[in-house]
C-alpha cells in the first residue's frame, strides 16, 4: 500500500501528536516500523520504478514521469516484479494511481478505472480481486492522497462524501516543520494535508478489513509506505531528508520476535526483492540493485544495514538536476551533478502558494533553509544528521570533514561503478575530469 507523498513524521506512530492515523498505527502495532526508511528519488513515477524493479533510477531508466511531454519510460532489458510474478502463477493487480510505462512491461490481471481519491471504491475493488480466486496475489493499493489536489490556492483538502467525513485540523494549532517558513497559508495547506493523509488512513483501513474477509491475512505479507515525502519545496525533487524519508511499515504473519522500532537503514530497492523472497520466486536475470528484508524483521540494530544509496535524475522533463547520494546513519552525502545549475524546483512546487508567495515576500529564507542556499548547491553536500537534522550546514569544505569526504566519494563511486551509472562515464563527486 503506497500513499503518494508523505514525509516520515506525518504519521502517528512516527510520532505526529497532530494527524489521526489510528489504521496505519495499527498496523505498526502488528508488524515492524522501520525509523529510516528512504525512497530513493523524490518523484512519484521514477519512484515507483525502482519500487517496481528493485533498480536504481539511473539503472531503470525511468528518468522523470512517464505521463505527457514527460514521456520516461523503463529501460528495454529491464523487468518488473509483476512480470517476475506472473510468470509464476500469481494473480496481479494495480488499484489505484500508477505512472508506470509502457504498460507491456507490467502485466497486471486487475486494474480497474477507479479514481485513486474514492478510497472507499478501491477497498471494494480489492475486495473483489481478493475473493476472485485461490491463487496467490500480488496487490497494489496506491492511493493519491496526500498529493496535493491543485496547484493554485491552498491545494489540499478534504470534502465531505456520502461515504466519508473529513477530520478537520485547526491550522492555528498545527505545528509547522523547521524546513518550511510559519505562515497562514502554509498552515493552511498542512492542515488539508492532514486531512487527505486520515482519509488514506481510512482507506488502508477498509483495504484490511477486506484482506481478512478473504481469509488470507494470516498467508499475506503487508508492507505500507509512501513513494516520496511531502510535496512542499524544500521536500519534493529533493534529497534532503522531507524528500526522502518516509513511514515504511511491514507485517509479517507469524513473525516472532518482531523487532519494531527496526534501526535498519532501508531502501525501495529493496521492496522487489523481498517481495521475491516472501513469495519464492526466483529471478537472475541480473542483478538487483537491494536486498530481502525479511531475514531482519526480527532484529532491532540489525548489522550490515547502515547505508542507503539514492539516485534522482529528474521530475519533470523540464526539472533535470541529477542527484547522487550516500546517507550513513549519521551523516548524508549529497553529490549535485551540476552544480552550476539553477536548482529547478517541480513543478508541483514552483507554482504552488508556499513557494509563489515566499519569492513574492522576497523571503531570504524558506524555514531554516537560505533560499539561495536551496536554488544555488554546491557540488557535494555533507550534513551531520544528529547535531544538523534539517541540513543547514554543509561541512563539505570542513578541513576536519576532509578524510570523511574521501572515505564517503570512493564509497559512492565505488557503488556507481559496480552498477554502471552512466553518468559516471562523464561526471566525478570531486570534479575530475573523465
Amino acid at each position: 500500500m503506497i500513499s503518494d507523498n508523505q514525509t516520515w513524521h506525518d504519521v502517528g506512530c512516527y510520532g505526529n501528536e497532530t494527524v489521526k492515523t489510528p489504521n496505519i498505527d495499527k498496523l505498526a502495532a502488528e508488524g515492524v516500523r522501520f525509523e529510516e526508511a528512504f525512497a530513493t528519488t523524490p518523484s512519484c513515477g521514477p519512484s515507483r520504478a525502482v519500487i517496481y524493479t528493485g533498480l536504481l533510477t539511473h539503472r531503470n531508466g525511468q528518468y522523470a514521469h512517464p505521463h505527457r511531454e514527460h514521456n520516461q519510460q523503463l529501460r528495454e532489458d529491464v523487468t518488473s516484479v509483476f512480470a517476475m510474478l506472473k510468470g509464476s502463477r500469481y494473480r496481479t493487480g494495480l488499484i489505484g494511481k500508477d505512472h508506470i510505462k509502457p504498460l507491456e512491461k507490467y502485466p497486471i490481471d486487475h486494474k480497474p478505472r477507479i479514481s485513486s481519491r474514492d478510497v472507499t471504491k478501491m477497498a471494494q475493488s480489492a475486495g473483489e480481486f481478493l475473493s476472485d480466486s485461490e491463487d496467490p496475489f500480488f496487490l497494489v493499493m496506491a492511493f493519491s492522497d496526500p498529493h496535493p489536489i491543485s496547484i493554485d490556492g491552498v491545494a489540499w483538502g478534504v470534502k465531505k462524501t456520502k461515504d466519508y467525513t473529513p477530520i478537520d485540523y485547526d491550522p492555528t494549532t498545527l505545528k509547522v516543520p523547521p524546513f518550511l517558513p510559519d505562515t497562514r497559508h502554509v498552515r493552511e495547506g498542512i492542515a488539508g494535508y492532514y486531512q487527505e493523509i486520515s482519509r488514506m488512513d481510512h482507506g488502508l483501513g477498509l483495504v484490511l478489513e477486506e484482506l481478512e474477509k478473504s481469509g488470507h491475512s494470516d498467508d499475506t505479507l503487508v508492507i505500507f509506505t509512501s513513494d516520496h515525502g511531502t510535496s512542499e519545496p524544500g521536500a519534493m525533487g529533493t534529497h534532503y531528508e522531507p524528500g526522502v524519508r518516509v513511514p515504511f511499515i511491514v507485517r509479517q504473519p507469524g513473525l516472532k520476535d518482531q523487532a519494531s522500532p527496526n534501526k535498519a537503514l532501508v531502501a525501495f530497492t529493496d521492496i522487489t526483492p523481498t517481495i521475491l523472497d516472501w513469495t519464492g520466486v526466483t529471478f537472475d536475470d541480473y542483478e538487483l540493485q537491494g536486498r530481502s528484508f525479511l531475514p531482519i524483521l526480527n532484529q532491532t540494530e540489525p548489522r550490515g544495514w547502515n547505508t542507503a544509496l539514492l539516485s534522482h535524475v529528474g521530475h519533470d522533463v523540464f526539472a533535470h538536476y541529477p542527484m547522487r547520494t550516500l546517507r550513513e546513519r549519521r551523516y548524508k552525502l549529497i553529490w549535485n551533478i551540476t552544480p552550476g545549475a539553477e536548482y529547478p524546483l517541480p513543478i508541483d512546487t514552483v507554482q504552488r502558494r508556499t513557494w509563489v508567495e515566499l519569492r513574492e515576500r522576497g523571503d531570504k529564507k524558506m524555514g531554516e533553509r537560505l533560499v539561495e542556499n536551496y536554488l544555488h548547491r554546491p557540488r557535494l553536500e555533507l550534513y551531520d544528521l544528529q547535531e544538523d537534522p534539517w541540513e543547514t550546514n554543509n561541512l563539505a569544505g570542513s578541513k576536519e570533514h576532509r578524510e570523511r569526504v574521501s572515505q564517503m566519494v570512493d564509497d559512492l563511486m565505488a557503488r556507481l561503478t559496480h552498477q554502471e551509472d552512466p553518468w559516471i562515464r562523464k561526471y566525478h563527486p570531486l570534479g575530475k575530469e573523465q
